[in-house]
């Protein structure tokens, strides 16, 4: 048995998903804003990316023995790879 409850419960949520999806891209809401999803995952990726690269750049210059250059130059060639997009053949 449908209640008319659940009947405006039901176009309430299909209201809230075709909302928060616009142009088939997820959107995530927040207190008083949406924010579009890969937008978020892409900035937060580069800026985790990008402040290792950093690190391993500044204590590369520090360094002062041969261990401690090889150790954080493969860190930094391994980050440079994981920046740089796969070749594609088409």
């Amino acid at each position: 048995m449908i209640c008319p409850n659940d009947d405006e419960e039901m176009k309430d949520l299909e209201l809230q998903r075709t909302n928060s999806e616009i142009n088939g891209r997820k959107r995530w809401k927040s207190c008083c804003f949406y924010v579009d999803r890969e937008v978020v995952v892409f900035f937060t990726k580069y800026f985790i990316l990008i402040s290792m690269m950093a690190f391993f750049s500044v204590e590369l210059h520090i360094s002062t023995t041969c261990e401690d250059k090889q150790l954080f130059m493969s860190l930094l060639t391994l980050m440079i790879g994981v920046a740089v997009p796969n070749p594609k053949l088409r």
